[in-house]
C-alpha cells in the first residue's frame, strides 16, 4: 500500500477524533475544521515517523490540541489588536467613533499589504521597537518608520472612505 493510500485511511479513520479534539479547545466549528486540516498537514509531513507510533490516535489528538491552542491564542491576540486600533481611531473624528467595530477593523487591516499588516502587528501587538523591527527585517529604522506611517495613513484613508459611504447610506 502506498503512502497516499495509507494516509487516506488514517485521515478517514481519525478525522472525527481530531476535529473533536480541536473543537473542545476552540469552540468554533470553522476554526476547528482549520485546526484539523493543519493537524493532518503536519501528520503528512511527518508520515514516515508516524508509522513508528503505536498510538496514532493519541499522537494526532495531541497535535490537534496544540494546533487548536495556537489558533485560539492567535485569535485572542488579533482581538486585542483590533481593540487597540479601535482606541487609536477613537481619538480621530466623531464619524470614525460611530462606525469602528471588529468587522470594520478586520476589513481595514485586510486592505493593507501583508508586509504592512505584519509590521503594524509586530509593533503594536508584540511591542517591537522600530529598531528591533529594522534589525529583524534587515533594513533601516527610517524605512520602518516610513512604512508604518504609510500603513497608518492608508488605514485612515480607508476608514474615512468607509465612514463617508456609511454616513451617506444612512442619510438616505
Amino acid at each position: 500500500m502506498s503512502n497516499v493510500e495509507s494516509f487516506q485511511m488514517l485521515y478517514s479513520r481519525y478525522f472525527k477524533q481530531v476535529y473533536s479534539s480541536a473543537f473542545s479547545v476552540i469552540k468554533d466549528r470553522d476554526l476547528a475544521q482549520d485546526a484539523a486540516q493543519e493537524t493532518f498537514l503536519k501528520a503528512y509531513r511527518h508520515f514516515d515517523s508516524l508509522d513508528q507510533h503505536d498510538q496514532k490516535e493519541a499522537w494526532l489528538k495531541t497535535i490537534s490540541r496544540n494546533v487548536a491552542i495556537d489558533m485560539y491564542r492567535k485569535r485572542c491576540r488579533e482581538m486585542c489588536i483590533y481593540g487597540a486600533l479601535r482606541e487609536a481611531y477613537r481619538d480621530e473624528t466623531d464619524v470614525e467613533r460611530t462606525i469602528v467595530d471588529q468587522d470594520f477593523l478586520r476589513g481595514l487591516l485586510s486592505s493593507l499589504k501583508l508586509v504592512n499588516r505584519q509590521e503594524l502587528l509586530l509593533v503594536y501587538e508584540y511591542g517591537l521597537t522600530y529598531e528591533q523591527l529594522a534589525d529583524y527585517q534587515q533594513t533601516t529604522i527610517s524605512a520602518v518608520k516610513s512604512r508604518i506611517y504609510r500603513a497608518k495613513q492608508k488605514l485612515r484613508g480607508v476608514a474615512l472612505q468607509g465612514s463617508a459611504s456609511t454616513f451617506y447610506l444612512s442619510a438616505k
